[in-house]
């Protein structure tokens, strides 16, 4: 791969460092809703207020509307019974020590450091030699390097819970990994210089719990997904970008291809590898002219332009993509359940897709003000 710098301009290393200044300079002020938290305010830069909310608030939808999961224990456990071979896998102990849970951490040793994730997994993975679709969910930012490792624990897990309740559903059972920030990253997950010869922490972490899951139960190679929100939207698209060629869709809400030549920010160069060959195809959201998000004093991300400006460069690269917008500001829309069409999408476009079966028209899961947009033709 060729190594693309956005600009030319100062260090990114100390653009990253400023934003860390601005993000300190800019807490103590009243964020205006009378909240009780005696932690630093930070509403400027550490979305405590307005990401967090936007996921609780999309918890509660999928509390109200989401149709009861249904059991399919045995379905893949079934599929790979004829394929199942008489050497087990062989598995570390702190993998066999890996158990779904919706609070409690797994951990696992990446590059030397201990990382943690949450899992949830269906009634029927109980041991090696299953073929499970695999999904990794992402959180916005919250600070966990700045002081607020404990909120960001906590918003972690009301995104577990909120898409784990479909793990058994039968469109596609599902193994459900949430990573928890690594408290380095200065947007909790490693999103802005990334080096093809510099291991980053997150994709390792990726490349790890995903082994340590095909080692445990067994994992459907043609169905490894991502989804995220916000940061964790951008770190989806970074997966995307270096692990292209494994994954076999994706789904964002308010993110945003760095490596895009119509995402560069003037006032903070960042460096991305260029994508992989591949063709998975992606949902993107936006929520309009207010889906943005202020660092300090050195840039505003319109996530609704970048997200705007990426489908057509991923159509480009080859790439089908259904754009939906919506209004509702910096948070995934509340006019559908989520899991409704999350799964609808994954379940069916597994890696190698060539044609989506949705190009002549959308499921009834996704909100009306989506569209399909089909990969440009070569």
């Amino acid at each position: 791969m060729v190594l693309r710098r956005r600009l030319p301009g100062p260090v990114p290393g100390l653009f990253a460092c400023a934003l860390v200044a601005c993000a300190l300079a800019s807490c103590g002020g009243d964020d205006g809703k009378g909240g009780d938290d005696t932690a630093p305010d930070v509403q400027e830069v550490a979305p405590l207020d307005e990401e967090a909310a936007a996921i609780d608030e999309v918890v509660d939808e999928v509390a109200r509307d989401a149709e009861p999961a249904e059991t399919t224990a045995d379905a893949p456990e079934d599929a790979a019974a004829d394929t199942a071979t008489e050497t087990a896998p062989v598995i570390s102990l702190e993998c066999q020590a890996v158990t779904p849970s919706l609070t409690e951490p797994n951990t696992l040793t990446v590059n030397g450091t201990a990382r943690k994730f949450l899992l949830l997994a269906p009634d029927g993975a109980t041991g090696p030699g299953g073929k499970w679709p695999l999904v990794f969910l992402w959180h916005g930012f919250m600070g966990a390097s700045m002081g607020y490792a404990a909120q960001e624990v906590a918003h972690a897990k009301d995104f577990h819970k909120a898409v784990g309740g479909a793990v058994n559903d039968t469109r596609m059972p599902f193994l459900l990994v949430t990573p928890l920030a690594d408290q380095q990253a200065m947007l909790d997950w490693t999103i802005l210089d990334t080096y093809d010869d510099v291991p980053n922490p997150d994709i390792d972490l990726f490349d790890t719990v995903r082994a340590c899951l095909d080692a445990k139960y067994g994992v459907d190679p043609d169905h490894v997904h991502s989804v995220g929100f916000s940061a964790g939207a951008i770190m989806t698209d970074l997966l995307g970008v270096m692990r292209g060629d494994v994954l076999a869709s994706t789904l964002t809400w308010s993110g945003g291809y760095l490596v895009n030549p119509a995402n560069a920010i003037e006032s903070f160069p960042v460096i991305w590898p260029d994508p992989v060959a591949s063709g998975y195809p992606q949902v993107f959201f936006h929520g309009g002219a207010t889906d943005q998000w202020e660092a300090g004093l050195l840039f505003t991300a319109h996530f609704n332009e970048w997200t705007e400006a990426d489908v057509p460069w991923l159509n480009g690269l080859g790439h089908d993509a259904i754009l939906c917008p919506h209004t509702q500001g910096h948070t995934p829309p509340s006019s559908r359940p989520i899991n409704g069409y999350l799964l609808d999408f994954f379940a069916a476009h597994p890696r190698g897709t060539t044609t989506s079966p949705f190009a002549s028209g959308l499921p009834t899961s996704f909100p009306s003000t989506c569209v399909y947009r089909a990969k440009t033709p070569n």
